[in-house]
């Protein structure tokens, strides 16, 4: 997914104001950015698969370490104010006055970095941004303390006469410095395992600062970082376009999901276990067909074995029961559906107790017998010898009726 960065001047909005900007992708890795400068009206619009990222530069902003009372997460509603209240005496303005903006998971950290700046400058600046149609999904810091744990990093810009370092600590916040300073503030241990880049105009006065260790970093290069950070300081009055970001945001997840390089033995792996897949599916699919065919062969052949004047086979296990139907038909055998078959396994069943039925009606396959009054233990046991015989036998109204092995004409 593209992104367009946008720099904030520290300067007020004005329509011969140029804010830098440039264009990034999911892919950019260590490709320079190609950064322009424009008005804010001649800003490139936001695209449909594009986000649109405002960067406020490390010189708006200040950082503070807060205590919140406990609890605090659970009331949402109070957390503006509770921030306005213990940072009123460290800040030098009036905290209505400032933007505050807490970091992400503060409420599982015991002291929470908040980002300050000034409110009237970055909403003025934000409501330029919307004039001109860009929708803003996410604002971040251009230098922030990092994670807990991390190594400190050390940013060279500009050039050897005005250039500065930005240092970034995730103990001690973010600071500037000039680029012949003598001391960053950091020891020696916490310099060796800082993290030193300049951009290619003060990368060699930085290099007589810091050491050898200085990675040159094109211009700019430090916002692919600081758009990859977890900040976010639309909170509070500015938590605008909430539903947007959140959806640029899974589609910004999706996209390195996608094409990040990290993700790529986990994208290849789940195209090998796919194919894997198709395959096993192809293969019990021809398996099942074989088994089928070979059962269909089977009584296709057994068909014409048994009854060898079958010219054409159309469903073998059907045209088997029709021959078999004939044959019996021929050879003069009851079926068990024939009236002389059912009288006389009824005949059979009826308990010694119990008078033959007088009155009954039959039709194929079920007999249905009236004014016929078995009680509770005759009925039982008529039953009982009926089903041993593979007959049915029920209650329909005032009448029983006797129903045929296989025979469901008549069944509720």
């Amino acid at each position: 997914m593209r992104t367009l960065i946008i720099q904030l001047p520290p300067d007020p909005p004005s329509a011969a104001l140029a804010y830098p900007h440039a264009w990034a992708d999911s892919e950019q890795g260590a490709r320079p950015l190609s950064l322009q400068w424009a008005a804010v009206s001649l800003l490139p619009a936001g695209q449909r698969q594009s986000e649109t990222v405002v960067l406020v530069p490390a010189l708006a902003l200040s950082w503070q370490r807060v205590e919140l009372p406990p609890g605090l997460h659970k009331q949402a509603q109070r957390l503006q104010a509770a921030l306005q209240g213990l940072l009123e005496e460290r800040l030098l303005d009036d905290p209505e006055h400032l933007h505050l903006a807490l970091q992400t998971q503060w409420a599982s950290n015991s002291r929470p970095w908040v980002a300050v700046c000034d409110r009237a400058w970055l909403k003025a600046h934000l409501q330029a941004l919307e004039q001109a149609g860009l929708t803003v999904h996410r604002i971040v810091p251009e230098f922030s303390p990092g994670a807990p744990g991390g190594a400190p990093q050390v940013t060279a810009l500009g050039d050897a006469e005005t250039g500065v370092l930005w240092v970034s600590h995730p103990e001690r916040g973010v600071w500037r410095l000039p680029l012949s300073a003598p001391h960053l503030g950091l020891s020696d241990t916490e310099l060796s395992q800082a993290l030193l880049q300049a951009e290619p105009r003060a990368v060699e006065a930085a290099t007589e600062v810091l050491g050898s260790g200085v990675n040159l970093m094109p211009p700019a290069q430090h916002w692919l970082a600081a758009t990859a950070s977890d900040w976010d300081l639309a909170q509070f009055e500015l938590r605008a376009n909430a539903r947007t970001r959140r959806l640029k945001q899974w589609q910004r997840g999706a996209s390195a999901l996608w094409h990040g390089p990290t993700w790529r033995p986990a994208r290849w792996g789940m195209v090998l276990l796919l194919a894997i897949q198709l395959l096993g599916l192809n293969a019990w699919a021809w398996k099942t067909r074989a088994d089928w065919q070979a059962q269909q062969d089977g009584w296709t052949l057994l068909l014409r074995e048994t009854f060898v004047q079958t010219q054409v086979v159309v469903d073998a296990p059907l045209q088997m029961a029709q021959e078999v139907e004939r044959l019996r038909q021929r050879s003069a055998q009851l079926n068990p559906a024939d009236l002389e078959s059912m009288l006389s396994a009824l005949g059979q069943a009826l308990p010694p107790t119990l008078a033959a039925p007088r009155q009954w009606a039959y039709q194929p396959g079920q007999l249905r017998l009236s004014n016929f009054t078995p009680d509770a233990d005759q009925q039982l046991a008529l039953e009982s010898r009926l089903s041993e015989r593979g007959y049915g036998w029920r209650a329909d109204g005032e009448a029983w009726v006797m129903t045929a092995p296989n025979n469901t004409q008549g069944q509720p």
